[in-house]
């Protein structure tokens, strides 16, 4: 419904707008816990006086999306006994937000193919698009390769005052 809001912004009012929302959104709490995303486009267009709004473009495009998010959430998995719970592809001990980071950063996938030989297209996506809907938790963890750190000079540097 958000892509809805916002996708017909410049041509129907916010009122317009909320009206059709609620309309569809009671239709779809009507049905059981898994709305039927297939049904006919006729039962996604809402009238209302000489208005007439088709909803099946925005159901279809929401449908999907869930979709491919459901096979993000069964590809991976979570054990205390595989890198203490940190979600991971299943069936690997590849973390996901690693995989994550990688295509974050623009690696090219020659190289995060390199990184994790087990893992094609399909599944760095999948991965990616897990992190993105659930993000690490709680504080970063210490970075190991600035333990021993220290200050290595005491020396100051005068600032120029602006003038």
């Amino acid at each position: 419904m958000i892509a809805f809001y916002y996708g017909s912004a410049k041509r129907l009012t916010a009122e317009e707008r909320l009206s059709a929302i609620r309309v569809v959104g009671r239709r779809i709490r009507a049905e059981s816990a898994e709305p039927d995303f297939a049904r006919p486009a006729q039962g996604w267009v809402v009238r209302d006086g000489f208005l007439q709004i088709d909803f099946e473009p925005f159901i279809t495009g929401a449908a999907e999306r869930w979709e491919r998010y459901r096979r993000a959430l069964a590809l991976v998995s979570s054990s205390p006994s595989v890198l203490s719970g940190t979600p991971v592809i299943a069936g690997t001990r590849i973390p996901v937000h690693d995989v994550a980071a990688s295509v974050a950063a623009g690696q090219p996938s020659e190289r995060i193919h390199a990184a994790y030989p087990g893992l094609d297209d399909e599944r760095i996506a999948l991965a990616a698009l897990y992190a993105a809907a659930n993000p690490r938790q709680g504080r970063p963890r210490a970075n190991p390769i600035l333990d021993g750190a220290g200050l290595v000079s005491e020396e100051r540097i005068t600032r120029r005052k602006a003038g």
